[in-house]
């Protein structure tokens, strides 16, 4: 059998193990393994996978990863997500839809700390769903602006994501955190008029409440400083060149610590509790890069990404068709599985055909994580409206469906302007030191 048979085999072999449900970590490793034992022998696929194992957790630019991850959990046993929403909705509340802007709001707040999309999800879902119906305002409305919300935490930094794209494409962490700037700015600005354009034309219901007194609202002001303080002491470190990527993330882990135990609203319990959460969500992580490495290590015996390099080979002097056709097959995958999955499985294979088209690489990060982050909303499998479900059981699919549907097209008129002027993508990363 040849190698670049074996290697479209092994790839479907994934797709569908995934599709079964399988762990992405045991389909990706497993596939990797028994594939490359194919070609090379059992004897070099053992040693390739003693040698991907010890140098996936021992990867310097890798030890960032739990420190995030600590950070989001710190963040949320000291209470952050909760006080954050309060701030918005006090803040703009009042308005019409302001309790579905407070949720945009605080979402990007809290994803900028957690970095999770689901985390993001499941936490406003709630916090934020419950006053938003009380309220008056529809489930439909209500559950897509969560659920839209929740995409947000898998752009902005720290972005797990991120760090994983830029560990597989070997591309600058720092660069890639910075590129996010603009596109995240672009995604709150259009779900904000995906809110209110239907507010606007009736077509959603979202009542004005009393506006908060003077007091309340200096208060809610003084308790997004810190929210707002962590971001720009990691945007302001590694904009200046101050800090690391791996710097940052223990910078902003040892500040959301020192926040909790000085306002005293982390407790030794909930301490113990982020520290569990940490190990948890690391463990599971480093078992997916390993698996992750090992079907990269598989792809490329097999020859399949430089055979797909070949197949575009008539467009590759065409970058905008290089890159319409990828997004077709990213949309079309984004309604099939999850985010983490659907990443794994196309970089190892998309990354050598943006190189061969000219696409910058770090452009095409942010391009590959703004597509799949809109499958995580994407009906019928996005994995943020499920998490939703999970949360709030009363809420029926097709309203979540029905709410999404603004949220869906905003994204895409994202992806649009993305493409159409990289720039917004790529402005601040080559302007910082």
């Amino acid at each position: 059998m040849s190698g670049l048979l074996l290697g479209g085999l092994g790839f479907a072999a994934a797709i569908i193990m995934i599709f079964l449900e399988i762990p992405v970590a045991v389909a990706l490793g497993l596939v990797g393994l028994v594939g490359s034992g194919m070609i090379i022998g059992t004897s070099g696929a053992m040693t390739i996978g003693a040698t991907t194992v010890w140098e996936s957790v021992t990867n310097y630019t890798l030890t960032m990863l739990p420190l995030f991850v600590l950070m989001g959990n710190l963040a949320a046993q000291s209470g952050l997500s909760t006080r954050l929403y309060q701030s918005m909705s006090t803040l703009i509340g009042h308005r019409r839809g302001g309790l579905a802007l407070a949720t945009i709001g605080a979402s990007a707040g809290f994803g900028m700390i957690s970095g999770s999309s689901l985390a993001t999800t499941a936490t406003m879902g709630r916090i934020a769903m419950p006053e938003m119906l009380s309220a008056g305002y529809t489930r439909a409305l209500s559950a897509g602006s969560v659920a839209a919300g929740g995409t947000l935490g898998i752009l902005i930094p720290p972005s797990t994501v991120l760090v994983i794209y830029a560990f597989i494409a070997e591309q600058s962490i720092r660069e890639l955190l910075l590129a996010t700037a603009g596109p995240v700015f672009l995604a709150v600005l259009l779900y904000c008029l995906a809110i209110w354009v239907p507010v606007w034309l009736g077509w959603s219901v979202a009542p004005k409440r009393e506006r908060a007194e003077g007091r309340e609202r200096s208060d809610a002001l003084r308790e997004l400083i810190p929210p707002v303080g962590i971001f720009a002491l990691i945007m302001g470190g590694l904009y200046s060149g101050a800090f690391t990527a791996n710097e940052t993330a223990a910078i902003g882990a040892s500040v959301v610590l020192a926040y909790g135990v000085l306002s005293r609203r982390l407790s030794s319990r909930g301490f113990v509790l982020a520290l569990m959460g940490t190990a948890k969500v690391c463990g599971a992580l480093y078992l997916v890069l390993i698996g992750a490495n090992l079907f990269n290590f598989f792809l490329a015996l097999s020859g399949l990404p430089f055979s797909l390099t070949s197949l575009f080979t008539g467009i590759l002097d065409q970058p905008f068709m290089v890159i319409c056709l990828m997004l077709l097959i990213y949309l079309v995958l984004g309604t099939l599985m999850d985010s983490l999955a659907m990443l794994l499985l196309t970089v190892p294979l998309f990354v050598p055909v943006a190189q061969a088209a000219g696409i910058d690489l770090v452009w095409f990060g942010i391009f590959a994580i703004t597509v799949v982050e809109m499958g995580l909303i994407t009906p019928p499998v996005g994995m943020n409206l499920f998490v939703l479900k999970t949360v709030n059981p009363r809420i029926r699919l097709v309203e979540l469906w029905r709410g999404v549907t603004p949220f869906v097209i905003a994204d895409l008129i994202r992806v649009a302007i993305i493409i159409a002027i990289p720039a917004i993508v790529l402005w601040l990363p080559r302007s910082a030191f």
